[in-house]
């Protein structure tokens, strides 16, 4: 029997696909792939269903190592079973930790957006407050962005894929979040206190600033990959 690597290694051969392109179609390096060919590492658990649909396998196939008789009734029913769930139901993950952090962040912004909601429709009803109070529906948004990129930070598996990408993604999301605590900021001084201008100005220094973050993240990521 064929070790995971070995089985991989065929695989790949046999659709005359290079290691560079099988990288490339998982996001993931060459090197990844090369390690997982020589049986040094293997593929997060979330990469098995990707890699199993690209070759045509089951993943258990792939961990075995060989294919498997699927002529029977019941062996061809179970995987087939197994791929249209995984596809259908699971989105082609199966890592359980990174679709509860979905969940959760999913929640988390509803929850914000209900309330956001909740609270202009009391003003504008009970007090008549509809304007300058527009204002909360477009804060609630961009406060759900943050939210998503608070929780982005606790998956890993995003983390892993952004630093293959040459991404720093704790820089992404400092950058990003300051950026939308700007444009909070900004609409609440414009609509509530009518300072639209000179205001603008936080929009502008807010780019300016994480263009400098963007550098320092890439100076970051290249030490990382060099070290």
């Amino acid at each position: 029997m064929n070790t995971f690597g070995e089985f991989l290694f065929s695989l790949r051969k046999e659709k005359g696909m290079t290691q560079a392109e099988l990288a490339e179609k998982l996001g993931v390096s060459n090197k990844a792939v090369s390690k997982w060919e020589t049986n040094e590492a293997m593929p997060e658990t979330g990469l098995l269903v990707p890699i199993s649909r690209i070759f045509g396998v089951t993943v258990d196939e792939l961990l075995n190592g060989c294919r498997t008789d699927i002529s029977k009734e019941n062996g061809k029913e179970e995987i087939d079973k197994f791929v249209i769930e995984d596809h259908l139901f699971k989105r082609g993950k199966n890592d359980g930790e990174t679709k509860m952090i979905d969940r959760i962040g999913g929640a988390v912004c509803a929850f914000i957006m209900f309330v956001s909601l909740a609270a202009y429709f009391v003003l504008g009803a009970w007090k008549n407050l509809w304007h300058p109070y527009w204002v909360i529906i477009p804060v609630g948004a961009l406060s759900c962005g943050i939210a998503g990129i608070i929780f982005d930070l606790f998956n890993k598996e995003k983390r892993r894929k952004n630093y293959e990408k040459g991404e720093n993604p704790f820089i992404g999301a400092i950058c990003g979040t300051l950026m939308l605590i700007s444009l909070i900021t900004y609409l609440i001084l414009g609509a509530i206190f009518s300072l639209w201008h000179p205001y603008w100005v936080i929009i502008v220094f807010d780019g300016v600033l994480c263009g400098f973050t963007g550098i320092v993240g890439e100076i970051i990521v290249y030490f990382r990959k060099n070290k």
